[in-house]
């Protein structure tokens, strides 16, 4: 069944939030076998609103929109597409009820608006979701071989109300479509040509599964998807291209799917029976709050020192004055005796240390805004990076901390066994 999503809100055509919705539907619509084929994003405009759906329903057979379902005068998605579908509006006792029961449970002693009890107006003969994230209920309406269906806009309205009402509806509704699943593996280690290099002989006798490659930020993307008629089938016709795939790439810093670089941190520390401790500055502690975003990191993470100044160094990282002198504290020298200053504070495996300039001001043409030393220290010894990294303040901030969580990676990966 080819599909269409249509993200409504001038908000998103002005660049104030991100479009978040479509890719989360995407991948969901995709995981059960439907061919989502085009995004379209439309403002708060009546008339532009209502030809995006006619195209829409003209060209696919399922139109799947998300905002304007609230109860103010701008949310008009509801009442075009009841237009558009000649089902005119009609007023439900029992979604007041329900938007009652949300109000009062969130928000004691409130009173139900006017506007809030007009969201209980739903287009005759269509099939109403209620909203177990928030007030305004969703719509699947059926005529002349074409389904529309209005989702809410808050990505946890719209997320809550696709699995608990859309996805069982829809199964319910057209029966199974067969299920796609995929497997996306991010390599770090290596770049676009070499992969395809090792992989060539296995994309050129793809079928089912297919596989794909992605240049991205900081790594490549492998993606190998295949479809069945059951999900644990699909799973099932992934399993030996995954294993091939691993055993080409071993000791290579590789993660799946959602997974960031700090869950492979983790999973490494983790089979080697590793701690990691680190040592920050121009970070400011984002390394440190990186690695415990991953659940279970008590396991392996024995803590950061924050040492922002020069001060702080040589007192809780025993950093020589010697070094601070000589070479700065922006210097390979700094961020070598910063590591190996925390691996002896926390008693740790291994450590990692950042130091640079973050900016907007302190550089200088030797030294520029976004230069940044990692260390790191371990039984292997202590090895140090230099980047330059583009970017505000704040980006320089968050690439070096991430990128020095991969250095921890990669110096695993290259003297352990």
């Amino acid at each position: 069944m080819r599909v269409e999503l249509v993200t409504t809100g001038s908000e998103l055509l002005l660049g104030e939030i991100t479009n978040e919705n479509s890719r989360y539907l995407s991948k969901q619509l995709n995981d059960l076998g439907y061919s989502v084929i085009y995004h379209t994003t439309v403002g708060d405009n009546p008339k532009r609103m209502e030809e995006a759906l006619r195209v829409a329903l003209g060209r696919t057979d399922m139109v799947i929109t998300t905002g304007g379902l609230g109860p103010t005068q701008g949310d008009m998605t509801k009442i075009i597409g009841a237009k558009i579908m000649d089902m005119p509006l009609i007023y439900h006792s029992e979604i007041t009820a329900s938007i009652a029961t949300w109000v009062e449970a969130h928000h004691r002693g409130r009173v139900l608006t006017d506007n809030q009890k007009r969201q209980a107006m739903i287009p005759d003969g269509a099939v109403a979701f209620d909203n177990g994230a928030g007030t305004a209920p969703g719509i699947a309406m059926q005529k002349g071989g074409k389904t529309l269906v209005h989702l809410p806009g808050p990505p946890s309205e719209m997320r809550w109300m696709y699995e608990n009402r859309l996805k069982p509806w829809l199964i319910q509704t057209f029966g199974s479509q067969g299920y796609i699943r995929s497997l996306y593996i991010k390599i770090y280690d290596m770049g676009e040509a070499f992969i395809e290099e090792k992989l060539m002989d296995l994309v050129k006798k793809q079928s089912n599964p297919t596989m794909a490659m992605y240049a991205r930020p900081g790594y490549v993307e492998v993606r190998i998807t295949a479809k069945a008629d059951t999900e644990d089938e699909a799973a099932a016709m992934l399993a030996p291209l995954r294993d091939e795939l691993q055993q080409r790439l071993q000791r290579t810093a590789v993660s799946y799917n959602d997974e960031t670089m700090a869950d492979v941190l983790g999973r490494e520390l983790c089979c080697r029976h590793m701690t990691i401790s680190a040592a920050e500055s121009c970070t400011g502690g984002l390394v440190g709050s990186f690695i415990t975003d991953v659940p279970g990191a008590s396991v392996y993470f024995r803590g950061s020192a924050g040492t922002y100044c020069n001060e702080m160094k040589q007192e809780i990282l025993g950093v020589s004055s010697a070094t601070l002198r000589a070479y700065t504290e922006v210097s390979t020298q700094t961020a070598a005796e910063m590591a190996q200053g925390s691996r002896r504070l926390y008693h740790a495996d291994v450590a990692v240390s950042t130091t640079g300039i973050a900016g907007p001001d302190g550089g200088t043409e030797e030294k520029p805004v976004g230069l940044v030393y990692t260390g790191v220290a371990g039984p292997w010894g202590t090895v140090t990076h230099k980047d330059v990294y583009p970017g505000d303040r704040t980006e320089v901030k968050r690439r070096a901390a991430m990128r020095a969580i991969y250095y921890v990676v990669q110096y695993i990966l290259e003297n352990s066994k």
